[in-house]
């Protein structure tokens, strides 16, 4: 399927101290190697970072162009009020949410849209979850939702 077929969307994601960089660029890499790539990505920072973490936005932010937005919170605000404030940077009509620590199969966004389009009515859409711990090929768990 052509890239205009499908609804545009976003990707929201908010980023704490505390996170390690190592899996936020690697969650930023998943998401930009796509089969279907978001039209922009909102990046809340929750609160100042480490150098490390700032180093990875930056990367990643000259690396996806202009549909990388970056959101500065002074102080921690917490996920869910830092994921409301992005949402008011968000042009488009779907939100593909995402942890800073969450790592995207290559279709995922292609296959939720996919079923958008098939289902107009649907509202929210997920998928199944592989948990690791360390590195990504030390599956720890599995959730089916």
């Amino acid at each position: 399927m052509s890239r205009q077929k499908f609804p545009n969307f976003s990707v929201l994601m908010s980023v704490y101290k505390n996170e390690k960089s190592t899996y936020l660029n690697a969650s930023l890499k998943s998401i930009e190697n796509q089969t279907v790539v978001p039209d922009e990505i909102i990046l809340v920072e929750d609160g100042p970072l480490t150098k490390e973490l700032y180093e990875v936005i930056d990367t990643h932010r000259n690396m996806f162009g202009k549909g990388f937005k970056v959101v500065v919170l002074n102080k921690n605000q917490g996920l869910g009020n830092a994921l409301r404030i992005g949402t008011k940077y968000v042009s488009t009509k779907w939100i593909a949410r995402m942890d800073t620590d969450d790592i995207a199969v290559p279709n995922r966004f292609e296959l939720q849209l996919r079923e958008i389009e098939k289902n107009p009515q649907l509202a929210v859409i997920g998928g199944q979850v592989d948990e690791f711990e360390g590195s990504i090929d030390n599956i720890v768990g599995k959730r089916t939702v």
